[in-house]
């Protein structure tokens, strides 16, 4: 009781933190809500109950593609750069060049006995995975982060994750149907699926196009002119990319038209 005989004042506590007076409320639950559990809102703040809540209610927003969009970090783009850049640390410094070459590349010549149709058939995924100095992988690298970073938004995780899985093997299928010989590797050849998936993308969505194509033909032109360049990889990787991406277009819109 206090010196008036009412009773005494409760002060408002944390729920989460009930050691904690705050003044502060939260806009949808008016719970007391301490610093360490106040989520800044349009208006006022949430604690992180309602915050949570609230994030899981949030209906998925669908894209002018009839994707899901993917909204935050693109962490599949980096989970690929990263494993681009610790296969190439692993192989210069713990397995050394030579070695990692003749593991992990893709030899057509040679036939089954080293990345043939048959055997060894992890050589279509791993040389993808190779590179073959700091300029390669650097180039690869930014590449894919550029196209990366925009497709994967557009298409969600999953479907970005299949497009450039697909794109690696197309290309891997036609250096084996191809290519005269030689050790290929590297990302271009997943790289050049992006770059055609992104071409089909602007044309779905009526934009213009042409720069992209431009440019990855140039590419493809300049494989035949360069040494050392795997024109082979870029032509199955760009039609894979392209397929794979006209592939998703049509099943969403059939999705769509059941709807």
């Amino acid at each position: 009781m206090t010196a008036s005989g009412g009773a005494a004042a409760v002060e408002p506590v944390c729920p989460r933190h009930p050691d904690r007076v705050s003044y502060v409320t939260c806009q949808r639950c008016g719970r007391p809500t301490c610093p360490q559990c106040q989520v800044p809102a349009p208006v006022g703040v949430l604690c992180v109950d309602c915050e949570r809540e609230a994030r899981q209610q949030v209906r998925p927003v669908v894209n002018r593609l009839g994707f899901t969009s993917a909204f935050g970090t693109p962490v599949i783009t980096y989970a690929i750069i990263a494993l681009n850049v610790l296969a190439f640390a692993a192989g210069y410094l713990v397995i050394g060049r030579e070695v990692w070459i003749i593991d992990w590349g893709l030899w057509p010549a040679i036939g089954d006995a080293l990345g043939g149709v048959g055997t060894e058939w992890y050589r279509w995924i791993s040389s993808g995975f190779l590179h073959f100095s700091v300029w390669h992988i650097g180039m690869n690298m930014l590449v894919l982060w550029q196209f990366g970073t925009q497709l994967e938004p557009i298409l969600g995780r999953l479907r970005f994750l299949a497009l450039y899985a697909v794109s690696l093997v197309g290309g891997s299928l036609s250096v084996v149907l191809l290519a005269n010989g030689g050790v290929h590797g590297g990302a271009s050849g997943a790289i050049f699926g992006l770059f055609a998936a992104y071409a089909v993308v602007l044309w779905k969505l009526k934009l213009d196009y042409r720069s992209v194509l431009t440019t990855a033909g140039l590419w493809l032109v300049l494989g035949f002119v360069i040494p050392g360049i795997s024109w082979e990889a870029h032509l199955g990787g760009a039609v894979g990319g392209a397929l794979c991406m006209l592939a998703m277009l049509h099943w969403v819109d059939r999705k769509g038209l059941r709807r």
